[in-house]
């Protein structure tokens, strides 16, 4: 990443994907093997952050005001990425549940918002940003409604119609083509087959060495 000697490693995916769970199931892993290692979240991360969060989710409708969700994703962002770059500088695995290709996937490809705003501002808090592994957890939309109802309470991103999904998961699909980072993985396999994809894949690219 240029800035640290640390790996941002970020998780993709519409909801009921299956995100949360393997980032636990990684960090757990990692944990075990003595790797440093934090998990985090977008929005939210850090205590101000968090606030945030409960702002986009609770206060605000479905593209009621688009601008505004921008600008308060990215608020939170500007906060939290002070955590990661901390955590980064020492060298730390970082774990984050969604990052900047939910903001191309939402708030670009869905709600129409400008790629040069999303760029200029993802610039403002770090130009070297990218995470060095992506991995996009890949479920059909029927999966994705029949997991999220499956939870009881829902958000307003919970309550997405399988149409905006579609256009959602279609959004991530063109970002695992555009960018090499990005790794698809079927999110319906078995979870620990998943879970052991995604350290073969942080192996082979270096993220994790000498694992036993």
């Amino acid at each position: 990443m240029g800035l640290s000697k640390g790996s941002l490693i970020t998780f993709e995916g519409i909801e009921g994907s299956g995100k949360s769970t393997q980032i636990n199931k990684v960090f757990k892993f990692l944990k075990n093997k003595k790797i440093k290692c934090i998990k985090t979240r977008e929005p939210g991360g850090t205590k101000l952050a968090e606030k945030i969060r409960r702002l986009i989710i609770n206060d605000l409708q479905n593209n009621e005001d688009k601008l505004t969700e921008l600008l308060l994703l990215f608020s939170a962002r500007s906060n939290h990425f002070l955590k990661i770059k901390y955590f980064l500088k020492k060298g730390y695995v970082v774990l984050c549940d969604r990052y900047i290709d939910s903001t191309y996937a939402y708030q670009h490809y869905e709600q129409g918002q400008s790629i040069k705003l999303i760029n200029f501002l993802q610039n403002q808090i770090d130009k070297d940003s990218k995470p060095k592994l992506t991995f996009f957890i890949d479920i059909p939309v029927q999966t994705s409604k029949q997991r999220v109802h499956k939870r009881g309470r829902l958000d307003r991103f919970d309550k997405y119609s399988e149409k905006k999904l579609n256009k959602l998961r279609n959004s991530f699909l063109k970002l695992s083509k555009k960018y090499n980072r990005i790794i698809k993985i079927n999110g319906k396999k078995n979870k620990k087959d998943i879970k052991d994809e995604i350290i073969y894949h942080l192996i082979k690219k270096n993220v994790i060495k000498n694992i036993k």
